[in-house]
């Protein structure tokens, strides 16, 4: 008998913790303010801006300029769930909250690969 309520106690420990383990989200330089702080009109090159942001996820062109834009997605994901297992029967609850952040950057170049202007569009549901 003692073995028993041993194994239902344990069970109902076990059912209690957490299961959903994420880990951080990896921080990426693409933010308003390092796009601020980095980027200074008639100075900073292609090189520098790769340097800090990467290579660009698209390259066009537009009146004698190079157009670089990066485009990332971020999707947050919360979730809790507390559970009370029994043998037969069980009980359950969780709840899930998620969000998205779109950012994209578009930087204009001239023809000698400094900055002409950048444009910066922050965007969350």
């Amino acid at each position: 008998m003692k073995y028993v309520a041993c194994l239902l106690l344990s069970l109902v420990v076990c059912g209690c913790t957490p299961s959903d383990i994420t880990p951080p989200p990896t921080q990426s330089n693409l933010t308003a303010g390092m796009a601020k702080k980095a980027i200074i009109k008639g100075q900073t090159t292609q090189a520098e801006v790769t340097e800090i942001f990467g290579p660009p996820d698209l390259v066009t062109h537009k009146d004698n300029m190079q157009v670089w834009t990066y485009d990332k997605i971020r999707y947050d994901v919360e979730s809790s769930n507390g559970y009370l297992n029994v043998l037969v029967a069980g009980v359950g609850g969780g709840r899930t909250r998620s969000s998205s952040t779109s950012t994209m950057l578009i930087i204009y170049f001239d023809s000698n690969d400094k900055v002409v202007d950048y444009r910066m569009n922050v965007t969350r549901f």
